[in-house]
């Protein structure tokens, strides 16, 4: 593995709370673990931001100008167009440009997926970026995706998903030869919809350790290593897994008073927290989407992610798995 020793840009914008969680996590970062972060945002509100801190402190923060913020529910595209110097975009612009080794933002999904692919291009063939990671603390090393970035799939997409997510869980978990299934409504082949019959029988000409489909209720005791759905299905599955541990853990927090009960339901549902958000996958280059209701470690924790897999290989290592599944399964 490499040791990257060059700069994340944080979108310091990006988020519910901005840089009230922004500045701190990139000090963190700096400080603590010893990795040089940008921050690329509105030059005035951050350095009203910076006076919350000593000059010793600040003086090793460096801004990249931007102007404006894609707010959810924009369209990214036309942001795109109609905010080209909005802090996302320029975030994006400071890797493209080679200042920085990948980006960071906890604002619109769908502005950083839309600023990653516009700006770094997809990897050759695949039409989308795409997200994923660990959701569930139960399988605390199942890799899922799609969770959210593409709601209409083809067969084709599942599969580099697959080959892609199999990198993943070799490059965080040092798993040597991924379980690989389909998130379906039966175990059997030939359970699901037309998307998932299409991807099984591809899936099943790949070298990929594929084992099949895998239903909902089996995903929570570690039972493999990848698991495959459209970003619509997936999206569903990581808000209500999310949502109902947080219900829960609240109940019991009011019924039982027990903080340390509350915070283990929770951190074993609320898994993206622990590495600040996941990378887009499929595109040439490195971009973290975390949530916009983000605190500052869990930033913190994003620009570490952002970090380790620039050091093992993230973009040449997808490249190669998708060619090589591609030409397992053509007819």
């Amino acid at each position: 593995m490499k040791k990257f020793e060059g700069i994340i840009a944080l979108d310091a914008m990006g988020g519910d709370h901005g840089p009230k969680v922004t500045v701190p996590a990139a000090i963190n970062s700096i400080i603590e673990n010893g990795i040089k972060v940008v921050l690329v945002g509105d030059q005035d509100q951050l350095l009203e931001e910076f006076k919350k801190y000593p000059n010793e402190i600040t003086e090793k923060l460096k801004i990249i100008p931007s102007d404006g913020v894609v707010n959810e529910g924009e369209s990214p595209v036309g942001a795109f167009r109609t905010k080209p110097k909005a802090s996302v975009f320029v975030s994006a612009g400071v890797v493209k440009k080679g200042i920085a080794g990948g980006f960071v933002s906890m604002g619109s999904s769908g502005a950083t997926l839309a600023a990653a692919t516009i700006l770094f291009g997809s990897i050759e063939g695949i039409e989308r970026g795409s997200i994923g990671g660990p959701i569930i603390g139960y399988s605390p090393e199942m890799v899922i995706i799609d969770l959210g970035s593409n709601v209409d799939t083809k067969s084709s997409q599942l599969v580099d998903f697959a080959a892609i997510a199999d990198q993943v869980s070799r490059i965080l978990f040092n798993n040597k030869n991924p379980k690989v299934a389909l998130l379906s409504v039966g175990e059997e082949k030939g359970k699901g919809n037309i998307l998932n019959k299409e991807s099984y029988e591809m899936l099943e000409k790949s070298s990929l350790n594929f084992i099949g489909n895998i239903e909902a209720n089996k995903i929570y005791d570690n039972q493999v290593d990848v698991l495959i759905c459209d970003g619509f299905v997936g999206n569903i599955l990581l808000k209500s897994t999310e949502g109902l541990g947080e219900r829960i853990a609240k109940d019991v927090l009011e019924k039982t008073g027990d903080k340390n009960l509350y915070n283990e339901i929770y951190q074993k549902t609320n898994v993206l927290e622990f590495y600040g958000g996941g990378p887009i996958y499929g595109i040439n280059g490195v971009s973290i989407i975390g949530h916009g209701s983000s605190n500052v470690s869990t930033v913190t924790n994003a620009i570490k992610t952002a970090k380790m897999i620039i050091e093992n290989d993230w973009v040449e290592k997808q490249q190669k798995a998708i060619k090589k599944i591609r030409s397992e399964i053509k007819d």
